[in-house]
């Protein structure tokens, strides 16, 4: 598959959300992420395309391309039908969780971030690329991997379920007013 493939798919992912802020400044650092989380998760790439280490961070230098006359804008997909299905279940899965997680952050933050990381660090000036093995060693160590390990619905429902239940065992107030909203949903 093809960066850009999987961009297109990121970037629809805001289509229905007009607050939603996807520059390429932070569709390339999305696409770093899911690159390394990928390869760390599955042991081979989301995509064929290369991360290159530039400046401003890591860089898929074709979508780039394609992108940069949005400039500092959000990049807006033409209004037409996209279908992904070129793209597995599971791949999609994982793609919402790291997109979830990441879009939080601006795309300055994102450019920050990826400063601090070895895979940026280690060839920023030194390489015309970064190493898929250097990718997986990083992210291998990484303690959020895990969470976009891509679960089914069934066990996404579980683990949410501790989670909350944590709360409701360690927080009487929550208890309370849990059991008071559901007076008021009986209530009509």
């Amino acid at each position: 598959m093809k960066a850009i493939e999987i961009s297109n798919y990121v970037i629809s992912l805001t289509k229905d959300n007009p607050e939603e802020n996807v520059t390429n400044l932070k569709l390339q650092k999305i696409l770093y992420y899911l690159q390394g989380y990928y390869l760390a998760l599955f042991g081979e790439k989301l995509f064929e395309d290369q991360i290159e280490p530039w400046p401003y961070g890591p860089v898929v230098s074709d979508v780039y391309h394609i992108y940069k006359s949005y400039g500092n804008n959000s990049i807006v997909l033409p209004d037409i039908e996209m279908n992904f299905d070129y793209i597995s279940e599971i791949q999609k899965r994982f793609i919402n969780r790291v997109y979830a997680y990441f879009r939080q952050f601006s795309a300055i933050k994102l450019m920050e971030m990826s400063h601090e990381e070895i895979p940026w660090k280690q060839t920023y000036g030194k390489s015309s690329f970064i190493p898929e093995d250097l990718l997986f060693d990083s992210f291998s160590k990484s303690e959020l991997k895990d969470y976009f390990l891509p679960l089914d619905k069934k066990e996404e429902r579980s683990r949410a379920a501790h989670f909350l239940m944590v709360d409701y065992v360690c927080d009487t107030k929550l208890v309370e007013s849990s059991i008071n909203d559901l007076d008021d949903v009986y209530e009509y």
